[in-house]
């Protein structure tokens, strides 16, 4: 697929729809100095080459029930393909591990988990330890405090940095 040019305009569209993914196309137009038509084409374009995958609201999660956060680290007895994509598929039916990330280093997987209690991560370590899904290893960093919050992707340094 070739790459949909980035130019300034496109960017700022970017960089607007991460701060506020329900602006209105009117105030979007208004903000990157486009008609609402050319605006809305642009962010069709945008979302059709993939440059915009999903649009989420971040759920304060904290005020609707008492969490427990964890990373997990996971280490895998085997490394063949089949050991991934088990490992995966099983991880893919779990509602509580929100993310998961295939990794280089002393461990293969990072997970990040999303509980009501230490009662519930205990529960579920043993249940995917038990699951006959290849693990080696399970380490759980419980975390203490988000101390930044994911606020967008950098952008113009990202563009910037490799020579665009």
């Amino acid at each position: 697929m070739p790459e949909m040019k980035l130019d300034r305009i496109n960017l700022r569209i970017l960089e607007e729809l991460q701060k506020n993914a329900r602006i209105t196309n009117q105030d979007l137009a208004e903000r990157v100095n486009l008609s609402p038509s050319a605006c809305l084409s642009r962010m069709r374009r945008l979302e059709e080459e993939g440059l915009i995958g999903r649009y989420l609201a971040e759920v304060a999660i904290d005020r609707i029930a008492s969490t427990l956060k964890a990373f997990v680290e996971i280490t895998l007895e085997n490394h063949r393909q089949a050991d991934f994509r088990r490992f995966d598929q099983a991880i893919a039916r779990q509602p509580e591990v929100v993310a998961s990330y295939k990794v280089s280093g002393r461990f293969d997987y990072l997970l990040m988990v999303v509980v009501p209690d230490m009662n519930r991560l205990r529960q579920l370590s043993d249940e995917l330890i038990e699951a006959e899904i290849g693990i080696a290893k399970f380490v759980t960093v419980p975390i203490i405090e988000q101390t930044k919050l994911f606020d967008g992707y950098p952008l113009r340094e990202m563009i910037a940095g490799a020579g665009g």
